[in-house]
């Protein structure tokens, strides 16, 4: 019976010792609480907005650019695979410069659509070849003028 009351006595005195520590465990739950809804929670509802816009979107002929950088126009879709050409184009559509390469990359390496690129001509009555003289430069002290030796 000794030991009983003994083992009453150490319950009832670690119960005390408990209640006082309540409140920081509350503290770090309410912590967790506060971090899982201000940081896991809007980032998981980024990761299923760009889940849900990946698969649209994409069609033959588009210029697309992959995550390790490679641009290439889609040639195929076959599934989740997509078929790259690789290479610069000229005003004529032809492919100029190197040899085409034909790469076929999954879905999901297929970062975004590239925008196509609009060649914009110069304005003829703007002319900054007459607004700046070499002559009018100074570097390191010097006029612009060659040294005589």
């Amino acid at each position: 019976m000794t030991h009983f009351l003994a083992l009453l006595n150490v319950f009832a005195a670690t119960s005390t010792k408990k209640s006082s520590s309540v409140l920081p465990l509350v503290i770090l739950v309410v912590i967790a609480v506060a971090g899982y809804f201000l940081f896991l929670k809007p980032q998981q509802a980024k990761a299923r907005a760009a889940r849900a816009n990946q698969g649209t979107g994409y069609a033959v002929g588009d210029e697309v650019q992959t995550i390790g950088g490679v641009v290439g126009t889609i040639l195929e879709i076959h599934g989740d695979r997509y078929t790259l050409l690789t290479g610069s184009t000229g005003n004529d559509g032809n492919l100029d410069g190197a040899q085409p390469t034909r790469i076929v990359f999954v879905r999901q390496a297929i970062a975004r659509k590239l925008e196509p690129v609009v060649a914009v001509e110069p304005d003829s009555d703007i002319d900054d070849a007459d607004d700046y003289h070499h002559d009018d430069v100074e570097v390191d002290g010097h006029d612009g003028e060659a040294e005589e030796a």
